[in-house]
């Protein structure tokens, strides 16, 4: 086990052998993922229609996350509403546009998103992801929406971006907590999410990732044991629909449906959402 401070965030991390192999699969499969986003996105500038939405593109994120997480031990399980994930010859989802959220307890997260989700869709993610190697790449290559928290302007322009994508019937994927939770649970939803499925008049699917803390946690450089044996597992509840509903009512149905499907370590302490009555536990638990 090499314990060493990260140079970005100045925090304690940790690799150990499994990390080690994941290393070793990232620097070795990387190259052709790369390699793959080049091609593609000549072909793309270069042939009129030939990657409408950037999903040629998004697929190689897709393929490599994939083969990624199979040659890593760690391919999800996906349950659940699963038939919505199904997409026609184009790439889009049989059911219409919606906007998938998903608890966020780990950069394995992503990954793991990118392989059961087969729809064209787009990331909302922060700004700061463009520095890192083929994720960068990916979502600026891929036209996603990336959001600088620090600049009203660009919250503004990519809330529009995003209203604009779920209109033209392409799917966004967002966490609504805002940041990676620090120990796995469930933390407090960020504002302003859930108004996007309302203004694009879309439903909302939310993901319930299990696990991926346990693999990857906040002090690894990378995963520390693989999620073999079903360890990691996606949950798609069904939809919620936003017409009539404020932005609290929509916050307490999506918190419901995730906590529902997420194991006992992964919920938030009960006074982190203000559930101060028995009634409003025994509904979460339920």
């Amino acid at each position: 086990i090499f314990n060493f401070k990260s140079k970005s965030s100045g925090k304690d991390k940790v690799l150990n052998a499994t990390g080690i192999l994941h290393l070793a699969v990232i620097v070795s499969t990387m190259p052709f993922w790369m390699a793959a986003m080049k091609i593609t996105e000549w072909l793309g500038n270069t042939i009129e229609g030939f990657d409408n939405n950037r999903a040629k593109f998004d697929y190689t994120g897709k393929v490599w996350c994939r083969s990624y997480l199979s040659m890593t031990d760690s391919y999800p399980i996906l349950e659940g509403d699963v038939d919505r994930l199904k997409v026609g010859p184009s790439g889009e989802m049989s059911e219409g546009a919606c906007l998938f959220v998903a608890n966020h307890a780990s950069f394995l997260d992503i990954a793991v998103l990118c392989t059961v989700l087969d729809p064209v869709f787009k990331f909302i993610a922060k700004d700061s992801l463009k520095k890192f190697p083929g994720v960068g790449t990916q979502l600026v290559g891929g036209e996603h929406v990336l959001i600088d928290r620090t600049n009203k302007r660009s919250q503004l322009k990519t809330f529009k971006q995003a209203i604009n994508y779920l209109k033209d019937g392409i799917p966004i994927m967002a966490f609504p907590e805002g940041a990676r939770s620090p120990d796995g649970r469930l933390m407090e939803f960020k504002g302003g999410i859930f108004s996007m499925a309302v203004k694009a008049k879309v439903p909302i699917v939310p993901l319930s990732i299990a696990n991926t803390h346990a693999v990857m946690p906040n002090m690894g450089f990378l995963p520390v044991q693989s999620g073999q044996k079903g360890e990691l597992r996606v949950y798609v509840h069904d939809p919620i629909d936003v017409e009539g509903k404020s932005e609290e009512e929509i916050s307490r149905e999506v918190r419901e449906a995730l906590l529902r499907e997420l194991p006992a370590d992964q919920h938030p302490l009960d006074d982190e959402f203000g559930l101060n009555n028995a009634e409003e536990k025994e509904m979460v638990r339920a």
